[in-house]
């Protein structure tokens, strides 16, 4: 599981270095991709190939709305191999969709890693907390 926050910056080559704690689970390979909200998901090689599975559905080809949704999904999609300083590379088509400069938050949250712009990051915070507070487990179903 990941957990936590930090606050990295892009080096000069627009390289991450991985927060230390989350090292060892991706060292076996990474892909990093769009995530909802205008943010970069980064997930194990594993993880992603699940979720890939899922969005793929029973049909090969689904709805309109599943093949619009597999094209973000998987059209920035960058599989990587961390190296041996624990770096991913973060594309430009990626740092773009996410409005990313050299300042980054990064956060665990469960099964992947979200790569944030600090003010949308502190923006969605802030717009979704008050939902936080007054969230009833029996109202959601979690997944």
């Amino acid at each position: 599981m990941f957990i936590g926050t930090s606050y990295p910056k892009l080096d000069d080559k627009f390289r991450l270095i991985l927060p230390a704690k989350f090292r060892d689970r991706l060292a076996g390979g990474v892909v990093l991709t769009k995530g909802q909200e205008n943010c970069l998901v980064l997930l194990t090689t594993a993880e992603f190939e699940a979720r890939a599975e899922s969005l793929a559905g029973t049909s090969p080809l689904g709805s309109r709305e599943r093949r619009g949704l597999n094209r973000h999904y998987f059209n920035l999609a960058e599989p990587q191999t961390p190296d041996g300083q624990g770096r991913i590379l973060v594309v430009s088509g990626l740092r773009e969709w996410a409005g990313l400069g050299r300042d980054l938050v990064v956060v665990g949250v469960g099964k992947h890693i979200e790569i944030w712009n600090p003010e949308k990051y502190k923006d969605f915070m802030d717009a979704t907390a008050e939902d936080f507070a007054n969230f009833n487990e029996g109202e959601v179903t979690l997944n």
